[in-house]
């Protein structure tokens, strides 16, 4: 049987709705974007639709990506995008 080793995290949770960075630190090794908003966002020039997902956390893998991020205001006004950082202990 094989073992698996577990590993011990925590998680952040951010909202954003000005186009720029998204805050790190040393400590991250993954991240949950979701498009709380009613417009489009811009991760990196990736679109994420209105309640899309974009998800970065997988398991033994650091994403040490610095990312960027940008509302189509043309569409609308609500912009909100909910970042769920996971953190090791």
């Amino acid at each position: 049987m094989a073992k698996y080793e577990l590993l011990k995290f925590t998680t952040n949770t951010r909202f954003y709705n000005k186009a720029g960075s998204i805050e790190r630190s040393l400590d991250d090794i993954g991240y949950h974007f979701v498009n709380t908003g009613s417009v489009i966002v811009y991760i990196n020039s990736l679109p994420l639709y209105p309640s899309g997902v974009l998800d970065t956390m997988y398991a033994g893998y650091k994403d040490e990506s610095l990312y960027n991020i940008k509302f189509d205001t043309a569409s609308g006004t609500n912009t909100e995008l909910l970042v769920l950082t996971y953190q090791q202990k």
